[in-house]
């Protein structure tokens, strides 16, 4: 799912720009994790569960990835800054995240019809025009917002082939 066309470019442009992988719904950090280290980017996760962002922390201090990256605006002075691996953890709920500066967001939690609505327009009034969305379910098909780049099939614990959509 992480080395598919339509992310390999969309990491390119993250080395280029600086710009951020996040992920909605952290939990203890392991896409956030995952997504940094595969693809030696800044990251950020946001999980209204403190006690897992807590977790989360403590295994980025653990392992040296520096806990106050920002996305700064200005493009990486060196390539060696471009692939600077990062990952912060803030405790908040999705509708209070700062995406600015997110170029691939994970939504990594199931979303109820109410917040729904909310949050798209969030994402679509704070995220850059070419940003990407993955999620774990067709949630935004509907949107007029996002459109549907790609579809890949993940094996998860409880399907072999899960769509995993990219908008």
């Amino acid at each position: 799912m992480f080395k598919n066309d339509v992310l390999v470019e969309a990491v390119e442009h993250m080395h280029s720009t600086g710009k951020l992988y996040g992920v909605l719904g952290s939990s203890i950090g392991w896409h956030v994790f995952y997504g940094a280290l595969t693809w030696q980017v800044r990251a950020r996760g946001w999980e209204i569960l403190c006690s897992q962002v807590e977790i989360a922390k403590s295994l980025a201090e653990a392992h040296n990835l520096d806990n106050s990256t920002a996305y700064t605006g200005i493009a990486p002075s060196s390539p060696e800054n471009a692939r600077a691996v990062a990952a912060r953890f803030e405790c908040l709920d999705a509708l209070q995240a700062d995406l600015n500066g997110v170029h691939v967001l994970v939504l990594a939690f199931s979303r109820d019809v109410d917040l729904g609505a909310v949050l798209n327009r969030k994402m679509a009034a704070e995220l850059t025009a070419g940003s990407l969305v993955v999620a774990w379910s067709r949630i935004l098909d509907a949107q007029p917002e996002f459109e549907r780049a790609a579809v890949y099939k993940v094996a998860v614990s409880w399907s072999e082939d899960w769509g995993m959509d990219v908008y």
